[in-house]
């Protein structure tokens, strides 16, 4: 598989994913985001501003993710991403 189809699977059969940022102390902070789209080497999910979510995202611009897929240990597959982000604001990104 190419980049693009591991991104196009963690958005159209998995969806819901696992990300980690960073708090002001250092620490990790998990949250849980529906990834909305994806192109060629980016996927796209929303968030809010004044969310903690959003400003430990603005701070350090990283994060990393793990997509999960199936009932248990020996029947799952998994996706990890890490990357830089960038916030697009408020125009709605082309379709694809």
């Amino acid at each position: 598989m190419e980049a693009k189809e591991y991104l196009a699977y963690i958005v159209n059969e998995i969806h819901t994913t696992i990300v980690a940022t960073v708090d002001d102390e250092g620490l990790p902070v998990t949250a849980a985001i529906d990834m909305m789209d994806s192109d060629e080497s980016n996927l796209y999910f929303l968030t809010a501003k004044g969310k903690g979510f959003y400003n430990r995202l603005k701070k350090r611009g990283f994060l990393a993710l793990t997509a999960i897929k199936g009932q248990d240990t020996m029947s799952s597959v998994a996706v990890s991403v890490r990357g830089k982000v960038r916030e697009l604001g408020y125009e709605r990104i082309s379709v694809l």
